[in-house]
């Protein structure tokens, strides 16, 4: 990635407010752009403060008054980035709307109508001869025109494409104080709101892309916010400026752009590193490009002619560019996403004329195995390696980074970390809508592939301006290809874009970067040399977890399956704080905003409420629902991954080659698709994911009942499994012990088999504890099932039956410099299981949630005599807001009088709300 000046932007407040307050430069409304210490020709910074704003509507000055020191009425303080709602939310005008509101009864939908102006003034050097300033734009939705000190600048078109103009003659007379409007256009087409509708069974009552799905024609927009089946419709189609806006000085030679490629050789020894410079000159000259890499200084002599040229840079011209035994960037769980750091700059004279840093990575990756499809004809099916190790994908689909586009790096940060800390590989950036150099920044730190699509979708009519939908995908390659995390391009959504589009994504990616796989679409390639294999199609709802186990056992076509979801319940304190208490027990429209009814799957939420009554018993309120569905969340979401991981590599005609969840991140609050909620909370679902896709586990076929070992390490894996078998009261009724010889790496195999065991259980519901154990009878791996008795089966209702069990709960906290950390000591102390025992980090003095504060492990099962310790990691900020932390504890069934809660130096308490599941209500989910 190309690096300047990073920052951490903020877009849920404004830190210096614009229009008649006194900027950092004695200028009204003047941004805090102060130059970076850098040698004299070189600097920059972000304008990231001071902007305001007003509604292009006719009555607003022009963009030569505006990008002037004139004063004009009607400006309101602006977060940039951001878009003109957050700016209203900001500024009062209204609630967040996505909590305890239905969106489109919050704000008006009228403000997609209009464009808006933004303007700022800032602070600029006093340039010296030949020196040169640069503006940028990382991004605008949806169209911008640039306007400088009263003069024109210029125009970008389409979300995803950045501007950079060159305004030094008009700095040079700026006398230090710039002033910058900018009109951001509306949309070319947009639809009406989709209105939710609980009584529909589809959320939003019909289709997605809005009512017509007319938003689409526009091309490289956050299109989904017509309304979609997991979002609402936003009321400003998330317009304005929502990347940051930086300028930068230059000597005569401006650095546009750096490109690095590696080429590590097959036995991974070796690494040849090409470096590409395309450089802007003012005039004809010898340079000098010099630069580090690893720590290994070189410097080269060029002639750069005046205008746009390039220099490339191999090893036979520099020797460090040849790099021996080098470190290696993996997926996450197969090693180290290492990364190497390249400066590189030209100079003359003794003088720099510009610099950048990029971060990359080393790392070879292999797409496809051959595999005889069902039409009998051998093709090359996506499956991945990477440094020549298997990788069965275990991915996420994002959909939107966030609703409002209020994303933080930090947020993105801690988005992309639950993905690693969930056991994941990859994340798919649905129809690229949350493309950001801190989306892939972060994924290159955690280790996280990203399979990136661009801006076609099926569900409307596809982009009118080809032109410019291939502008932004060019820009994107351009902009993102340095990042190791990229793992290939993709033209859209569930089917083919239109022909010009493949065909000039096809000539892009072979131009600007040939050493990644192309992909037509999410649903097909048609490509000179397709990829076969993969497929979307859900199922997107709830389904027991033996479907998922028919759907996966290596008989079943295609072998990669990026789309498949079901729903996920928040927990009670989140459902609460997603809608008006009048709503939480008798679901309804602000239900259906939050999308419960999905895509119709399950009858909707009304019929997944009933569902989940007929498989875990009657749901009596609200707390008991959220107590069900947690259950419901980890059996049906860990067999969507446990699946595929037991039936890869050997397994079948057509092993597993990987699976993406639909969804992993969401947008806004939901009780859908996700596996975290939108305040960041990991509820059971986020466990379930965590347990399933663990490098070396063990599993439970949901639909043979055999025991699977997976392996997906570079080592063979050999010892034994531990089997126990546990009825409703605790007692344990069965055991066995099977041998694994030796699953190679990268594979499973079955061990054994619990189904004649189980069809002895005292009850039609028993407990399977299966434990992996190395050569030395140490614990590898645990999993912890409950199960329907074959030949018996009748949901899960008997659950209730079983007495509560007694645990002991001992936490404390320790603090440091870099942040703190919770430890739980849990063990049960009585007979009876302790079924999904449940930790909360919370605030002691406001009892609100400390978050995101994720567990090593939680949602724990523990038999009785078994104790567990699981920890959460707080960060610096977290402890410096939450002095005084506690500990919450619920679960299926615990009592509370034979239970013993210690703390050291934290509150130990029962979540009591989420325990009181015995009021019942008579007309919920009614």
């Amino acid at each position: 990635m190309t690096q300047v000046n990073r920052r951490r932007f903020l877009s849920g407040g404004i830190a210096v407010a614009g229009g008649g307050v006194l900027g950092a430069f004695g200028v009204s409304g003047t941004a805090e752009a102060a130059p970076d210490a850098r040698p004299p020709q070189v600097g920059g910074g972000e304008i990231g403060s001071g902007w305001t704003f007003v509604a292009a509507d006719g009555t607003a000055a022009d963009g030569s008054v505006l990008a002037s020191a004139q004063n004009v009425a009607g400006l309101k303080p602006a977060v940039v980035p951001g878009t003109p709602l957050t700016s209203m939310i900001a500024n009062g005008e209204y609630p967040d709307p996505l909590y305890g509101r239905i969106v489109t009864d919050t704000v008006p939908d009228s403000l997609k109508d209009t464009g808006y102006w933004y303007r700022v003034a800032f602070r600029v050097p006093r340039l010296v001869p030949g020196q040169r300033f640069w503006l940028q734009f990382d991004g605008i939705n949806y169209l911008g025109t640039v306007w400088l000190n009263g003069t024109r600048v210029g125009t970008v078109e389409g979300a995803f494409k950045r501007a950079v103009f060159e305004v030094t003659d008009i700095v040079a007379e700026a006398d230090g104080v710039a002033w910058l409007a900018v009109l951001v256009g509306k949309l070319d087409y947009a639809d009406p709101p989709a209105l939710p509708s609980y009584a529909s069974g589809v959320t939003r009552g019909g289709r997605n892309g809005g009512p017509t799905g007319i938003t689409l024609k526009n091309g490289p927009t956050f299109f989904c916010t017509a309304g979609w089946d997991w979002l609402p419709t936003v009321p400003d189609r998330d317009l304005g400026i929502w990347q940051p806006v930086t300028w930068r000085t230059t000597g005569p030679v401006r650095v546009a752009d750096v490109q690095v490629a590696s080429t590590l050789s097959q036995d991974l020894r070796t690494a040849e590193v090409a470096v590409s410079l395309a450089l802007d000159s003012a005039a004809g000259e010898s340079v000098v490009v010099t630069g580090s890499l690893d720590g290994q200084g070189f410097r080269r002599t060029v002639s750069v002619p005046a205008g746009a040229s390039s220099v490339v840079l191999t090893s036979k011209e520099i020797a460090c560019l040849r790099v021996d035994r080098p470190k290696l960037w993996w997926p996450n769980g197969y090693g180290e996403p290492y990364r190497y750091r390249l400066a590189v700059g030209v100079e003359s004279g003794g003088q720099v004329h510009d610099e950048r840093t990029v971060d990359f990575g080393i790392r070879r990756i292999e797409y496809t195995t051959p595999m005889r499809s069902p039409s009998g004809t051998v093709s090359q099916c996506l499956a991945i390696t990477v440094n020549n190790q298997p990788i069965l994908v275990m991915g996420g689909n994002w959909g939107l980074d966030e609703a409002l586009k209020r994303i933080p790096r930090d947020r993105v940060r801690a988005q992309v970390r639950l993905h690693r800390d969930a056991n994941l590989n990859l994340i798919r950036n649905w129809n690229g809508q949350s493309s950001t150099e801190d989306f892939f920044a972060a994924c290159d730190e955690y280790g996280i592939l990203v399979w990136q699509d661009f801006f076609c979708s099926t569900e409307g009519p596809p982009a009118e301006n080809v032109a410019r939908d291939l502008a932004n995908i060019r820009d994107c390659i351009v902009r993102f290809r340095n990042h190791p995390s990229i793992l290939l391009w993709c033209g859209g959504n569930e089917g083919p874009p239109p022909q010009p589009l493949i065909d000039g994504l096809d000539a892009l990616v072979a131009e600007l970067d040939p050493q990644r796989v192309v992909l037509t679409s999410s649903a097909g390639d048609t490509g000179k040399n397709p990829v076969d294999g993969y497929r979307s199609g859900g199922p997107y709802h709830w389904v027991p977890p033996a479907q998922h186990f028919s759907l996966n056992d290596g008989t079943q076509w295609p072998p990669f399956r990026n789309e498949v979801g079901s729903y996920s319940i928040p927990t009670l304190e989140f459902m609460r704080k997603m809608l008006p208490e009048a709503s939480w027990e008798h679901p309804d429209d602000f239900w259906a905003d939050r999308d419960v009814n999905g895509n119709g799957g399950n009858g909707g939420g009304a019929g997944y409420l009933r569902l989940t009554a007929e498989r875990y018993g009657e749901v009596r309120n609200l707390a008991d629902f959220a107590r069900k569905s947690q259950l419901m969340n980890y059996e049906c979401i860990r067999a969507i991954y446990e699946a595929p991981v037991a039936h890869m590599r050997s397994a079948g005609p057509y092993p597993r080659t990987g699976v993406i969840m639909w969804m992993t991140n969401p947008a806004q609050p939901s009780f859908v698709w996700q596996m975290y909620s939108h305040d960041l909370e990991a509820h059971s679902a986020f466990y379930a994911v965590q347990h399933a896709c663990r490098r070396v586990n063990v599993v439970l076929d949901a639909r043979t009942f055999d025991v699977v070992v997976a392996n997906h390490s570079r080592e063979a894996v050999r010892g034994r499994v531990d089997v126990s078998l546990y009825g409703l009261d605790g007692a344990e009724f069965g055991r066995a012990s099977f041998p694994v010889e030796g699953v190679g790496p990268a594979d499973r195999g079955v061990v054994g088999s619990v189904a004649s065991a189980l069809k002895g259980a005292p009850a039609e519901v028993a407990f399977v504890r299966l434990v992996l154990r190395d050569l030395r009878g140490l614990e590898v791996v645990r999993s912890f099932s409950w199960v329907e008795s074959p030949g018996r089966e009748a949901g899960f209702a008997g659950l209730d039956e079983m007495p509560a069990a007694a645990v002991s709960v001992i936490a404390g906290v320790s603090r440091g410099p870099d942040g703190g950390e919770v430890v739980v000591d849990v063990r049960n102390i009585g007979e009876s299981v302790a079924l999904m025992l449940h930790l909360q980090v919370y605030d002691v003095r406001t009892g609100e949630r400390v978050l995101p504060a994720t567990f090593s492990d939680n949602y724990v099962n523990v038999v009785g005599g078994e104790s567990v310790s699981v920890r959460a990691r707080l960060d610096s900020d977290q402890v410096r807001r939450h002095p005084r932390v506690g500990v919450r504890v619920d679960g299926w069934k615990i009592d509370e009088r034979a239970s013993r809660l210690r703390g050291r130096g934290v509150a130990v308490t029962f979540n009591r709300d989420a325990l009181d599941v015995s009021p019942a209500v008579p007309e919920f989910g009614r």
